[in-house]
C-alpha cells in the first residue's frame, strides 16, 4: 500500500514518524523549499507529550524545550483571574507540558525519519481519484498512490478539491507572535502567562534559557506598525514593554486569526484529512497542533490495523467529536478574553475567578486524554 501525505507540518511529519515504525510504505510532499520557523513557538500540552512519549521522544523534547508548572490568566496588571496547576497532570500521565520553537521541534521531528522520504518545492493543485488517487503538483509532475493524508493546513488545497465545506471564520483579531531574547524573572521561568485586557491580551513564556515566546492580540483586522504593536499594550505590566524592547521585529509574525467551521466528514474514499485542514481552530487554547498530533496517533493506528476506507472511518470516529469540541470552545474563549467594554470585562473576569480549581482540572482533562484505540 502506498500513502502520500500532503504537507511536512507536525500533524504530517508525527504521521510518518508513527507510520514508518509501523513498517507502512509513506511519501510526503511539501510545497516549500524549506521547513521554516513559522510562528515563533508552541505549546506542547499534556496531550501531545503522551502522543510522543508513545514514538519515545518524551525526554528529548522535554530538554529541547522548557517544561511549564502553570498557565495563569491574569489582568493586565497582573492580577489573578485563573490559574491551571500542571503538575497534577505531570503526575497523572507522566509528561510534561513543554514550551518549545516551532521551528527546532519540525527539525527533531524529520532527522527521526530514518529515510528520505520528504520531497519539497511540491505544490499540489489537484487530486483525482478512482481506483487509485492522482495527484498533480504545480511543475506539471503527476503521482498515483492508494491513499491520500492531507495535513495541509487550514487552507487545505486537497480539501478545497474534494470537500464542499470550507467556510473559514474570522473574529477580527490580529496576532503578532515574536521570540525576545530576554532572561525573564525566576518566578516566571515555568510559567505560561496570558494577561487580558481591554479589547487585547498578551501571552509570554520561556522556551530556552534565554528567549520567550510572546504573542499579542488586539481586536483588528487591520495590520499595525511596530510603534502601534506597542501603543497596543502600552498600559499592561512593564514586563510587556521589556519583552518587546528585546524582540527582532524583522522576525515577528502577523496574521488574522482564522478557523475552520467543523465539517461534516473529515473522509471521502480513499483521500482523508488531518490536522488543521481537518478542523483548524484558533489559537486560544494553545491546541491546534496538540490536535494534530493526536490525529497522528490515531489515523496511523487504525491504518496499521483495517483496510484503508475503514480505518479513515474509525479515525473520524475517535476524533471528530473533542476535535469539533475544541475548535467551539476556543473560538468562545477568544471572544471572551477580548471583550472591550469595562464594565462587561471586569463581570468576566469575576466569574472567571470564582470558578473553583477542581472545575478547571476537569475540564482541561477532557482535552488532555488521548481517544482509546
Amino acid at each position: 500500500m502506498s500513502i502520500v501525505i500532503v504537507g511536512a507540518g507536525l500533524g504530517g511529519l508525527t504521521t510518518a514518524l508513527f507510520l514508518e515504525k509501523l513498517g507502512i510504505s509513506f511519501q510526503i510532499y511539501e510545497q516549500t523549499d524549506q521547513i521554516k520557523p513559522v510562528g515563533a513557538g508552541i505549546i506542547l500540552a499534556h496531550n501531545a507529550m503522551q502522543v510522543f512519549d508513545k514514538l519515545g521522544f518524551k525526554g528529548e523534547i522535554t530538554q529541547l524545550g522548557n517544561s511549564l508548572t502553570s498557565i495563569n490568566i491574569t489582568t493586565n496588571k497582573f492580577q489573578t483571574i485563573n490559574r491551571i496547576e500542571t503538575l497534577y497532570f505531570d503526575e497523572k500521565y507522566a509528561v510534561k507540558s513543554v514550551a518549545i520553537q516551532r521551528g527546532v521541534l519540525q527539525h527533531f521531528l524529520i532527522n527521526k525519519l530514518k529515510n528520505n522520504c520528504i520531497t519539497f518545492n511540491k505544490k499540489v493543485v489537484d487530486v483525482k481519484q478512482g481506483n487509485k488517487t492522482t495527484i498533480l503538483f504545480s511543475d506539471g509532475d503527476q503521482i498515483e498512490c492508494d491513499a491520500v493524508i492531507a495535513a495541509d493546513g487550514i487552507n487545505s488545497v486537497v480539501r478545497n478539491q474534494l470537500f464542499k465545506e470550507n467556510e473559514i471564520r474570522k473574529p477580527n483579531q490580529m496576532c503578532w507572535r515574536g521570540i525576545s531574547n530576554i532572561t525573564l524573572p525566576i518566578n516566571f521561568q515555568s510559567e505560561l502567562n496570558e494577561m487580558w485586557g481591554k479589547g487585547s491580551r498578551f501571552g509570554f513564556v520561556k522556551i530556552s534559557k534565554n528567549e520567550v515566546y510572546w504573542y499579542g492580540l488586539h481586536n483588528s483586522s487591520q495590520k499595525l506598525a511596530k510603534n502601534d504593536l506597542l501603543n497596543s499594550f502600552k498600559d499592561y505590566d512593564p514586563v510587556v514593554r521589556k519583552i518587546l524592547s528585546q524582540t527582532n521585529f524583522a522576525k515577528v509574525f502577523e496574521s488574522e486569526i482564522s478557523d475552520l467551521k467543523p465539517i461534516s466528514s473529515w473522509f471521502d474514499d480513499n483521500v482523508c484529512l488531518l490536522g488543521d485542514a481537518a478542523h483548524a481552530t484558533t489559537p486560544n487554547l494553545g491546541q491546534g497542533a496538540c490536535q494534530a498530533i493526536e490525529d497522528a496517533y490515531a489515523i496511523s493506528y487504525y491504518i496499521s490495523k483495517y483496510p484503508i476506507n475503514t480505518a479513515f472511518s474509525k479515525y473520524q470516529q475517535a476524533r471528530k467529536s473533542k476535535a469539533d469540541m475544541v475548535v467551539n470552545l476556543s473560538w468562545r474563549f477568544g471572544i471572551l478574553s477580548q471583550i472591550k467594554n469595562p464594565i462587561i470585562s471586569a463581570f468576566r473576569n469575576f466569574v472567571i475567578k470564582s470558578i473553583p480549581s477542581s472545575y478547571n482540572l476537569k475540564q482541561s482533562e477532557k482535552i488532555y486524554t488521548l481517544p482509546q484505540l
